[in-house]
């Protein structure tokens, strides 16, 4: 039987959030620790499984590779390395690096965290036209002007994933396809760690922090919802967070947030600004970033593409003497 992602433990609130054994790392934290190479075996099963595969012929976007069933059965080796992967995800450093697989063409590449997402259980819609492998690149809007985070090339924003659906999600894949010529800084932090240095100096904020706030189904469907940016459910610690989309929100229901509410962020924000308790890394093509949504916070800095970049469906085109423009696929995974 797998594992799931959570453990139930005691019920408790937020301010007094017992964490155990859970691992409040920060900026020290030893990136051997985070990177994970899939074994010879593995790399070799899922070269031969993606050769098979006839999808990637005259590819001219990602959506192809929804259509790539794989089951356990179909790459046991594969598998079980996501199960050994899984563990570091569920109880370790509640995030992973997956490096590049050996011997793949580009487009087979891309689909790698497909199939590992198959694997570790149900990927989830992510906008309106059903897309569950997503693209996140800059096509020239900006969260001010009501577009999405991962359609802009904006920077800063610490934030889960996970608030664009009530239910959220245990865990995302971000793999990198092409880097920006310039920034593009994946940054993580983790959500005990905010925890802690939040019960020590600003206990009164989480109580707020725990209220319940209006958020938007936002590029899913036109509702709303109502959840608090952190909460403790059946012991386990969970966190929503993206202010912008928060604010964006309150306006447009009309639901202004409280004096209280806006300190209670600018706290988490203070927090989470600390250079001291952020885990950076540059993503390389092919590699594929495992990440807890639940219970680690992400972000990235403003990024740049070289003059002339093209989008990933001109470039799969056929185009490939001009550069690619800072591209990553997202997949959005409940166990």
């Amino acid at each position: 039987m797998r594992a799931r992602f959570f453990t139930a433990t005691t019920m408790t609130t937020p301010r007094n959030f017992d964490m155990g054994s859970a691992e409040a790392w920060d900026a020290n934290l030893d990136p051997e620790r985070v990177f994970f190479d899939m074994n010879g075996a593995a790399q070799a099963e899922l070269k031969g499984f993606l050769d098979a595969q006839t999808v990637f012929e005259g590819m001219t976007g990602i959506k192809p590779i929804e259509s790539i069933r794989v089951s356990r059965g179909d790459v046991p080796a594969v598998a079980e390395e996501m199960d050994r992967m899984q563990e570091q995800i569920v109880g370790g450093v509640r995030m992973a690096v997956v490096r590049p697989v050996a011997g793949l063409t580009f487009e087979q590449q891309m689909a790698v965290p497909w199939v590992m997402g198959s694997l570790f259980g149900e990927l989830l819609e992510q906008n309106e036209n059903g897309d569950r492998a997503y693209i996140i690149t800059d096509r020239g809007g900006r969260m001010e002007e009501g577009a999405r985070y991962s359609q802009t090339r904006q920077g800063g924003s610490f934030h889960t994933d996970g608030v664009n659906l009530k239910s959220g999600y245990d865990c995302f894949l971000l793999s990198c396809i092409a880097p920006a010529e310039q920034g593009g800084e994946s940054i993580l932090i983790n959500g005990f760690t905010i925890l802690q240095r939040l019960q020590e100096r600003h206990p009164e904020a989480l109580d707020v922090l725990g209220r319940e706030l209006v958020w938007e189904y936002k590029g899913i469907k036109k509702d709303f919802y109502r959840e608090p940016i952190v909460k403790v459910e059946e012991g386990r610690l969970i966190w929503r967070y993206l202010r912008n989309y928060i604010e964006e929100a309150a306006v447009k229901t009309g639901e202004a947030l409280s004096e209280e509410a806006v300190d209670a962020m600018d706290k988490l924000d203070a927090v989470m600004d600390d250079r001291d308790i952020q885990f950076r890394y540059f993503l390389k093509p092919g590699e594929t970033a495992v990440i807890n949504d639940r219970q680690i916070f992400h972000g990235r800095t403003e990024f740049r593409d070289a003059d002339g970049a093209v989008g990933l469906e001109e470039y799969l085109a056929g185009d490939r003497s001009r550069p690619l423009k800072r591209t990553c696929s997202r997949f959005w995974i409940n166990d």
